[in-house]
């Protein structure tokens, strides 16, 4: 075993390269600066103003001030963080977004399907699932939007999460005559009193299906893509999201 005074030579030179990295990457010359200027407006079309670039402890990472806000970018000037995504500034592409729907994919064969309430219009050539709560303000705009849409399949899943008293209505309509008539008018406002007790065993798998998918928010949407949509998308985003990932593949 080595002793602590034989150590202490390797420890300094050690020391001594973390800080000769660290005064590597602290060095920026007005050349480098002037070349990162000119990629970064020509990667953004002249749309991102640098109003200064320093750099950072990261060898090979540099900081903007971009009119008051903060981002970083590469030695090339092309890849930039933002927000804690990376950002492709020439395709103007958000990389970590793509690297996140692929990370919170769900294959839609695998979901619970059995006990999804289903509603064919049109052709129901585009396929989509919800997960929503009748006391959830969002879910109840959502739903009168997809009330308007045609060519679909939608596969509706009651996700009591927000409340008990959510439960309690999820309940109701589960064990309803007419289930998907009986959610359909809860989620418009409706609030029947409890019928008929019945044996709600779907709602359970479903909250445990939400649960080991980390469905954590209401509306999440699923495409035929496996794609997730979670919360308020605007109406135009969404109906793009549906044609790309609503078709089955």
């Amino acid at each position: 075993m080595r002793t602590l005074p034989l150590l202490l030579p390797h420890i300094a030179l050690a020391v001594g390269l973390v800080m000769a990295t660290a005064a590597m990457a602290q060095t920026l010359t007005t050349r480098q600066a002037d070349t990162l200027r000119a990629t970064i407006a020509a990667n953004s079309q002249g749309k991102v103003p640098v109003d200064a670039i320093t750099s950072t402890p990261v060898p090979g990472l540099y900081q903007v001030a971009s009119d008051g806000e903060i981002f970083y970018v590469d030695a090339t000037g092309r890849y930039s963080f933002v927000g804690g995504s990376m950002v492709d500034m020439q395709t103007r592409q958000d990389l970590t977004a793509n690297e996140l729907d692929r990370l919170h994919a769900v294959p839609f064969d695998r979901l619970p399907l059995q006990y999804a309430l289903k509603e064919v219009k049109g052709n129901g050539t585009r396929k989509m699932a919800v997960f929503e709560d009748p006391n959830c303000p969002i879910c109840r705009v959502f739903t009168k939007f997809v009330d308007q849409l045609d060519d679909v399949t939608i596969y509706r899943f009651m996700y009591p999460v927000i409340a008990p008293e959510s439960e309690a209505l999820a309940r109701t309509a589960w064990c309803a005559k007419d289930r998907t008539a009986a959610w359909h008018n809860i989620m418009n406002g409706a609030r029947p009193q409890p019928g008929v007790a019945c044996d709600a065993t779907g709602i359970a798998e479903i909250l445990k299906f939400g649960e080991r998918h980390k469905i954590n928010n209401t509306p999440t949407v699923i495409l035929a893509s496996g794609k997730r949509l979670v919360g308020a998308t605007p109406p135009e985003q969404f109906m793009q999201e549906l044609e790309l990932g609503g078709r089955a593949r």
